[in-house]
């Protein structure tokens, strides 16, 4: 038998796949992201390391002012909402705190084109939705109204990063 020589391609110049590119859209989602990430953070950081008896005075000042308000519309809701982040603050805090970093960790995981960021991200989202809805009390406008908003833009960056979620592989 002779000897064939075999010819030896390299992947660059057969490959007809290109690598994956990160669409500009996911670039702007993932930034507007990091930002939400990073307030929220340096939010939860700050009141860890503020001391307690100087947020609850806040918030009991807070407080005052509202009861000043005697025509003021949503009063007693507002101040519920207000004595319910006072009785709740420790667990708000770190639950804010943790679920803000497994975010900013599946937005990283998109951002590099991970469909797996997307689940993480859904997680930690109904995470924060669940957290919001334990601590504030029922029935109560404000409570309403900050759970809808909450909602809605949880829903709407759901909705960004899934239409996203053909430019990401497993």
């Amino acid at each position: 038998m002779e000897k064939q020589d075999l010819e030896v391609f390299d992947d660059g110049e057969f490959n007809n796949e290109e690598p994956r590119k990160r669409p500009a859209f996911i670039t702007v989602l993932a930034i507007l992201s990091w930002i939400y990430v990073a307030i929220g953070v340096l939010d939860a950081l700050v009141n860890s390391l503020s001391s307690e008896e100087k947020q609850m005075a806040q918030i009991d000042e807070e407080i005052a002012v509202y009861d000043d308000m005697d025509e003021m519309p949503f009063r007693d809701d507002m101040i519920e909402s207000a004595e319910a982040s006072k009785e709740n603050f420790r667990v708000t805090n770190l639950g804010n705190l943790i679920f803000l970093l497994i975010e900013g960790i599946a937005v990283f995981m998109m951002f590099n084109l991970k469909r797996n960021g997307f689940w993480l991200y859904t997680l930690a989202q109904i995470g924060l939705v669940s957290l919001v809805i334990m601590v504030m009390p029922w029935p109560n406008s404000m409570s309403t109204l900050i759970v809808v908003f909450t909602v809605f833009i949880v829903l709407l960056f759901e909705i960004l990063y899934a239409v996203n979620l053909k430019h990401m592989k497993a």
